[in-house]
């Protein structure tokens, strides 16, 4: 029992301290509210309505400030007044126990508090942009009446500058002024509302017509007076370059003018009528063609100055290939009679002066059209500097083919020397096999030596025709030389072979009667020798023999071969 009791005395106890801290809760709320509305009252915002009052209003910002008195009205008269008795209810129902009423009633001062405070900052906020939109309205008529006054004058003092534009850019300053006095008036009279709708597009007309202004004498004096004056020096230049014998390819240079003219007229009266944007597109066209045509005549007259300069050179240039070429093929005219000319030198160097003729023919027709004052000079520095190319490709190509057939003669003489001194080194050789007194000589030896001294008198019958074809001389000599050497080389082996043979078959008859071997090997290399020409078997034959009977005998004897045969030709 005493513990059931305890436990009621414990919730109470909490209940009792939770309804305490309730109350608290609440009047601590309510308390707060009390000085959200005293801070409202500190605000002295009814001075501020009267201030803006005084500045005159009218209009839609007369009825603004009117309703913004009327909601202030409603926060002094009736919000603040029901917000205190709310609060001061709270703070009297709290010491009670009816929670739910005292919550609800600290709720509806909060509501309210809300309500009060954004309807006063809602009319800060106008009466702020009120005074704001004052003083901006008395600084932009100051302002505007001064850039109305500048514009005013810039169009009295410098009408001339402005051209055709001049009545347009007067009425655009007579209208803009005119809704400048609207403006004016609406701010002057506290509409400050309407005025301001007025201001942004005042603003905006105003900064284009001063930009209008300050672009209009330029863009009217490059039209009027810059390109006017450039399409008449062209039109007069282009005149005086044709009386002068200037031509130009595909002339439009009058239809180009008139163009030219039509467009400069359009942009006069685009200028009247303030269309800057469609001159200043026209002005980039206007002023590209022209100088398009300024290059033309520039480039022709570059030209002819190159022209004076270079055009007798390149005549003479022709000549000069010309004569070359007539020399060229009378020489290879006088060499076909006694040489074959077998790389078409004939035919190349007519070609040459078919393409000399060309040339020529272009040059002459350039000639003529300078002196029948037709010429288009840039049309003939071209031919020029083609031409010249030309004859410096055709010059190398004369003397290539000059090249190839100069030594012609030259060449015909070493051929001789060189045939003479082939035929004085087969007697040579020939000398040497007699010399030798061998018993007879190989048949592939004597075929070898009877090729050499055939290909010797090929050449001498090829070299005592009317008409020599030096390329097949030159052929039959390399040919010559390189059979001359391998016979050579066969008669070296034939010499050494033989000689040899002699004396290793002389050492071998010391063992003749003591060696049966080295006998019948003598016997053996003596036939190859005597009877069959085959003195290289023949040595081969014996020096096997003798070498095996007496190790290293023959190596001995080819030694001192070799080493008398190396004096004897330094002897020499």
């Amino acid at each position: 029992m005493v513990n059931v009791i305890i436990g009621i005395l414990v919730v109470v106890a909490v209940i009792y301290f939770a309804v305490v801290m309730y109350q608290h809760h609440l009047l601590k709320i309510a308390e707060g509210i009390e000085g959200r509305v005293k801070r409202l009252n500190d605000l002295n915002l009814q001075n501020e309505i009267n201030k803006v009052k005084d500045i005159g209003l009218t209009g839609d910002s007369l009825s603004s400030v009117n309703s913004a008195q009327a909601d202030f009205n409603n926060v002094t008269n009736n919000l603040i007044p029901t917000i205190k008795q709310n609060v001061e209810a709270v703070k009297s129902d709290s010491k009670g126990v009816n929670f739910v009423k005292t919550r609800d009633e600290c709720s509806e001062a909060e509501q309210s508090v809300n309500t009060a405070e954004d309807d006063v900052k809602v009319i800060r906020q106008f009466l702020a942009k009120m005074n704001q939109l004052n003083s901006e309205h008395k600084k932009a008529i100051t302002d505007l009446e001064a850039r109305y006054k500048d514009l005013r004058k810039k169009l009295l003092t410098k009408n001339a500058s402005f051209g055709p534009a001049i009545d347009a850019l007067e009425n655009q300053l007579s209208t803009i002024e005119g809704t400048f006095d609207d403006f004016s008036s609406l701010s002057k009279n506290g509409d400050h509302e309407k005025a301001d709708k007025i201001l942004g597009d005042l603003n905006k007309s105003t900064d284009q017509l001063e930009l209008d202004v300050k672009k209009i004498p330029h863009i009217f004096a490059t039209n009027n007076v810059e390109f006017k004056n450039q399409i008449e020096e062209i039109s007069s230049t282009h005149a005086k370059m044709n009386a002068s014998g200037y031509e130009f390819a595909d002339d439009e240079f009058d239809v180009s003018l008139e163009e030219l003219r039509s467009a400069v007229s359009d942009n006069l009266k685009n200028i009247a009528h303030l269309d800057l944007k469609l001159v200043e597109d026209s002005d980039n066209e206007i002023e590209t063609k022209i100088d398009r045509l300024y290059d033309l005549m520039e480039k022709q007259l570059v030209a002819k100055k190159k022209v004076d300069k270079n055009f007798k050179i390149t005549g003479e240039y022709i000549q000069h290939a010309k004569k070359q070429n007539q020399i060229l093929i009378s020489e290879l005219d006088r060499l076909s009679h006694n040489y074959s000319l077998e790389h078409g030198e004939i035919d190349n160097a007519n070609a040459l002066g078919k393409q000399i003729d060309e040339i020529e023919d272009t040059y002459k027709k350039d000639r003529d059209a300078i002196n029948n004052k037709e010429a288009i000079y840039t049309h003939i520095l071209g031919h020029i500097t083609s031409s010249d190319s030309q004859l410096n490709e055709i010059e190398k190509k004369q003397r290539l083919i000059n090249d190839s057939v100069a030594d012609f003669k030259d060449e015909e003489q070493k051929a001789h020397q060189v045939l003479d001194d082939l035929d004085l080194e087969l007697h040579g050789i020939q000398r040497k096999i007699d010399e030798l007194n061998l018993p007879g000589i190989s048949q592939d030896y004597v075929d070898y030596f009877g090729i050499v001294a055939d290909e010797i008198k090929d050449l001498n019958r090829t070299m005592d025709k009317v008409k020599i074809s030096m390329d097949d001389v030159q052929k039959q000599l390399s040919v010559i030389k390189s059979d001359r050497d391998t016979l050579e080389g066969k008669t070296d082996d034939l010499i050494d072979s033989s000689s040899l043979a002699e004396q290793v078959m002389q050492y071998a008859n010391r063992y003749r009667n003591s060696n049966p071997e080295i006998s019948s090997a003598l016997s053996k290399a003596k036939h190859l020798f005597d009877d069959e020409y085959k003195y290289p078997e023949s040595l081969e034959t014996i020096a096997t023999a003798i070498d095996k009977a007496n190790p290293g005998s023959y190596k001995r004897i080819e030694n001192a071969y070799y080493k008398n045969k190396q004096d004897s030709q330094n002897q020499k």
